[in-house]
């Protein structure tokens, strides 16, 4: 996994959506099985965040690396019902990443309140649209 950078990439943020949700050991390979699943899933949950107004990843191979833990925390939230995590485990990831258990609603988890914190207030390169009376 890369360390330095500005960017990260598709597959660093699969390991680490792994490594989030207990399947990953450190120094252990990722099964392709595993990647394959959570790989799968990636575009609709960037979807989600999109249609969520969060954030918009354009290109999951240049993820901006401040984005980069929250995503994996709503990666591994999203992911983890096919790893048989307990339901405890399971409210704490989905709560943890985009909300939506126990009283959170969707889009106020802790890492969507964070991606929405971090990309208050900056350029978007949108053209301000305007009405004259």
């Amino acid at each position: 996994m890369a360390t330095g950078g500005r960017y990260r990439n598709q597959n660093d943020l699969i390991t680490e959506a792994l490594a989030n949700l207990g399947v990953l050991a450190p120094g252990q390979s990722v099964d392709v099985e595993d990647f394959n699943y959570v790989q799968e899933k990636l575009d609709s949950i960037f979807r989600k965040l999109a249609a969520l107004e969060i954030c918009v990843v354009a290109d999951a191979n240049n993820i901006p690396g401040e984005w980069f833990s929250d995503l994996a925390d709503v990666v591994a939230g999203e992911c983890c019902t096919k790893f048989g995590v307990t339901p405890d485990d399971y409210t704490k990831l989905i709560n943890k990443g985009l909300g939506g258990v126990n009283g959170v609603d969707v889009g106020t988890g802790a890492a969507a309140k964070s991606l929405r914190a971090i990309n208050r207030g900056r350029y978007t390169g949108e053209r301000l649209r305007t009405e004259y009376f």
